[in-house]
């Protein structure tokens, strides 16, 4: 009979150098409750605020070290990830941070713009008054987030007030297809904030575009909602630019 030789098993050494955990975010302890909604929030928000860069490799017993969690839960937050497209699952090979690529984000603005400004005119005319209410009590929110330089936060609630007003237009179809392209220029997106320029312009925008969602102006909400739109994407598109130059 025929001896079948043991597989020899490949030990990989990781290089904890590649990858920098170096924020409050990799220091905090997971609590058990919710671990894996935690985990998924704090990775998310690790790529997001750019501390995991794009195309970065994910060691997993790296990161179950570092949050101290077994491979279980860490493969299952992966999966949520990769299908954000914030990650890319490699058979047999190590996760990595998924690249950015600017012509598709710009492609993607260009659609974003338009259904921003039929969601706009649409929220506009379909909104209540408590509709209102709850927009400019998160407004209010956003101002204090900026006067007091908390990007994180700021960003976190200013995506929400974006998905409130798409949500209030009231029509499934554009909200599934604007909930799409939104999580895939998600990460691209809060590029823009870290441009104080930007930031500075983008809560003024805000501020131009509720004053006119208050006033019922449909046609006026949707044009200004477009428009920050686009300047947005202007701004991320040219932080590209220089991120690639680099």
């Amino acid at each position: 009979m025929n001896r079948i030789e043991p597989r020899t098993r490949v030990r990989l050494r990781f290089k904890p150098t590649r990858l920098k955990l170096s924020s409050d975010h990799s220091k905090r302890p997971l609590e058990r409750l919710s671990l894996h909604d935690q985990l998924v929030a704090r990775l998310r928000e690790m790529i997001v605020d750019g501390e995991l860069r794009a195309g970065a490799a994910l060691p997993e017993r790296m990161l179950c070290e570092t949050f101290g969690v077994s491979r279980t839960p860490l493969r299952e937050a992966f999966k949520i990830l990769a299908s954000e497209g914030l990650i890319e699952l490699r058979p047999h090979r190590t996760p990595v941070i998924t690249p950015i690529n600017r012509d598709e984000i710009a492609n993607m603005f260009d659609v974003m713009v338009a259904l921003d400004g039929v969601a706009g005119a649409q929220a506009a005319t379909l909104a209540t008054e408590d509709d209102i209410t709850r927009l400019n009590e998160m407004h209010d929110q956003l101002v204090r987030l900026h006067r007091v330089a908390s990007r994180a936060a700021y960003f976190r609630l200013n995506q929400k007030i974006h998905t409130e007003i798409t949500k209030l237009a009231g029509n499934p179809v554009l909200l599934n297809i604007w909930t799409t392209l939104h999580a895939n220029i998600f990460r691209a997106r809060a590029l823009a904030y870290y441009d104080a320029r930007r930031w500075k312009d983008s809560i003024e925008e805000h501020e131009a575009f509720m004053v006119l969602l208050r006033a019922r102006d449909a046609s006026g909400f949707a044009a200004a909602l477009s428009a920050h739109t686009r300047l947005t994407g202007n701004a991320v598109l040219a932080t590209l630019n220089t991120v690639d130059q680099a």
